[in-house]
């Protein structure tokens, strides 16, 4: 039996160590975070040396829930720091990736995704992780999809059929061709399925855009993915995941200070309100357009993101002042809204109850 019913799984977000995302999911309702998983992608927490200071900060956003531990690629071969040491130990294939399953093993509210790297180490790796009972999760990356025969038959022979186990299909950058993704996306689940019937499948991508530059919306393009696939499958062992609102790859630095924005995500789309100016007044200006907006704008939203909109377009210098607390307030709406996705009464019905 898993830690989580993974029939009751309305949302899988992929999610990783940094401020803003650990932010916005410390301020979901109760309510919301049970009934998401997140799977969160370990990586050194801001300028921490040792790896528990990012577990204490996961704990302090999502408590002892359950929650799916994923490895994020390595930041660069130059990294020195005791936490980089940390996560390259978690990483050695070495005796079927004991490292990786003692790691686990400690760790009793997490869900363990298996490690693709060594294929020769993952018979006895997922018995491993298997065995503990908790669920298993194997994020496929869009360039392994060639392999998903062999790589479902091998879980699927070490998981009596994939119980208790999901695949993710990890697309990375989803974009406008979402009707070809969905028919080669089709495919791929029918073969997962055919070698491993107990398993559950997760479709995941993100189409944040890279620049905004007179864009004032855009379609979410993993979602009408996952419609479009479900419509042709139905909804028998297909759970939706995306990225938060968060780009695939993260930009390098370099560029400058992004110009101030503030974002709403709707379900099926994203509403961007972006300023040529810099300074608090830029975010003030953009957050009392949003509010204005009939066509979008949800004052009824009782979230920490919607809070963190009125209290900047009220003038409170502690709101949206930076990227970072915009794009938190953002990943929070977008975690509630797509939580109930179809159901936008659950997505207001918070039990918050904020004043200005």
């Amino acid at each position: 039996m898993a830690l989580r019913n993974l029939d009751e799984i309305p949302y899988l977000p992929l999610l990783s160590l940094y401020p803003a995302e650990m932010r916005a999911l410390e301020e979901l309702p109760g309510q919301t975070k049970d009934a998401l998983l997140p799977i969160v992608h370990l990586r050194p927490w801001s300028s921490s040396h040792n790896l528990d200071r990012g577990l204490e900060r996961l704990a302090l956003a999502y408590g002892e829930r359950p929650c799916v531990i994923s490895l994020a690629d390595p930041d660069s071969k130059d990294a020195v720091r005791p936490v980089h040491h940390q996560l390259n130990a978690l990483r050695q294939p070495a005796e079927a990736y004991a490292n990786w399953c003692a790691f686990i093993e400690v760790h009793p509210n997490f869900i363990p995704a298996v490690q693709l790297q060594h294929t020769a180490e993952l018979p006895a790796q997922v018995q491993c992780l298997h065995k503990l009972g908790r669920g298993l999760f194997v994020i496929v990356p869009k360039l392994a999809f060639g392999a998903l025969d062999l790589l479902a038959a091998t879980i699927a022979a070490n998981s009596d059929g994939g119980r208790d186990v999901i695949f993710v299909l990890d697309f990375g950058r989803a974009s406008r061709d979402h009707l070809q993704a969905a028919a080669i996306c089709v495919g791929y689940i029918n073969s997962i399925l055919s070698r491993a019937p107990a398993a559950r499948v997760s479709i995941s991508a993100s189409s944040f855009p890279e620049g905004f530059k007179d864009l004032t919306e855009q379609a979410i393009y993993e979602r009408l993915l996952f419609n479009e696939v479900r419509g042709q499958i139905g909804t028998r062992s297909l759970i939706y995941s995306d990225r938060g609102s968060v780009r695939a790859e993260k930009q390098l630095g370099g560029g400058g200070t992004p110009a101030p924005r503030i974002d709403y995500p709707l379900q099926d789309n994203w509403k961007f309100f972006r300023s040529d100016d810099f300074g608090f007044a830029a975010y003030q200006f953009q957050a009392s357009a949003l509010m204005r907006d009939t066509s979008c704008w949800d004052p009824t939203l009782r979230v920490w993101g919607t809070q963190m909109i009125e209290r900047t377009a009220a003038g409170d210098m502690s709101a949206i002042s930076n990227p970072n607390k915009a794009t938190a307030a953002r990943v929070n709406l977008h975690l509630q809204v797509q939580c109930f996705y179809g159901d936008p009464g659950a997505a207001r019905d918070t039990e918050e109850d904020w004043d200005l």
